[in-house]
């Protein structure tokens, strides 16, 4: 019996940026009425997922930033597995040298090594290009996204000393800089890169992983792996599509997800998420 339902959110949960469909609303509340709680399994940060939670009748487990740090339904953090600070400079130093506008996310904001304004625009541009209009301009408008509260770093010492850093996210509108980072960053074996999106790349902990997370956690709460299904569409999901059985990836998903899946569901703006909860009448 399915006693909790992990699943990403943009791509899979989401049909809009911060937005669920009705139809897998109602599926959230009929998991509910079985006895199944639900987690978030995000590469988002707490600030950019609260609004998404108020939308669920019952607080939902929060596994964020890829697996970075687990939060329980009052927002108190369960695991922690941050950034490595010592790879700080030398990772926002590749970035940069590639042209490549970063997000440093944190547990207390969002930071980067360039202009803020600059970075902001360019992510505001790529968002509308590979998305919609729409989505770039509630980007721009949303105050509580990443790219909205951007601050820039004058000194690195201090800051590595002091921060809990999450990801460091990089963006560009062509593929080929984002590729040249991805090899760069292959010689730092305790870092791990993925991408989430077109053009983009997320670096975190080497053991920063969803599924690896999700595996820690379950066993706190008297979990067995057979008790969890999982629904993801990205790269980022790959961890808890290899160690949990029940995966379950939108029609809209990367071919390595589709691959590995238990099952392929409709696509997200299809209320995917709907098919497989409704599964758990069979």
């Amino acid at each position: 019996m399915i006693k909790l339902i992990v699943s990403d959110l943009d791509g899979t949960l989401l049909d809009m940026p911060n937005s669920i469909s009705q139809t897998n609303l109602d599926a959230i509340e009929y998991a509910y009425s079985r006895g199944a709680g639900f987690c978030f399994a995000t590469g988002r940060d707490l600030a950019s997922v609260r609004s998404i939670k108020k939308l669920l009748t019952h607080a939902p487990l929060l596994i964020l930033g890829n697996g970075a740090v687990v939060y329980d339904e009052h927002e108190q953090i369960m695991e922690e597995d941050f950034f490595p600070n010592q790879y700080l400079k030398e990772v926002t130093d590749i970035l940069n040298a590639h042209g490549v506008p970063h997000m440093i996310v944190t547990t207390d904001g969002f930071y980067t090594t360039t202009d803020p304004e600059e970075v902001r625009r360019r992510f505001i541009e790529r968002i509308s290009a590979v998305s919609s209009m729409e989505d770039g301009r509630i980007f721009a408008t949303d105050q509580d996204k990443p790219c909205n509260n951007l601050v820039q770093i004058t000194a690195m010492e201090p800051f590595v000393q002091t921060k809990k850093i999450i990801k460091v996210e990089g963006f560009h509108m062509d593929s080929a800089p984002i590729d040249a980072v991805k090899h760069e960053l292959e010689k730092y074996t305790g870092l791990s890169h993925l991408s989430t999106g077109k053009n983009n790349v997320e670096i975190t902990n080497i053991t920063a992983q969803k599924g690896l997370a999700l595996k820690k956690y379950i066993k706190k709460l008297g979990l067995t792996e057979d008790e969890v299904m999982v629904l993801g569409d990205s790269q980022n999901d790959l961890s808890m599509f290899e160690h949990f059985k029940y995966s379950f990836a939108p029609e809209n998903s990367c071919r390595e997800i589709k691959e590995k899946a238990y099952c392929v569901v409709r696509s997200c703006m299809e209320h995917g998420v709907s098919d497989a909860i409704y599964r758990l009448k069979k």
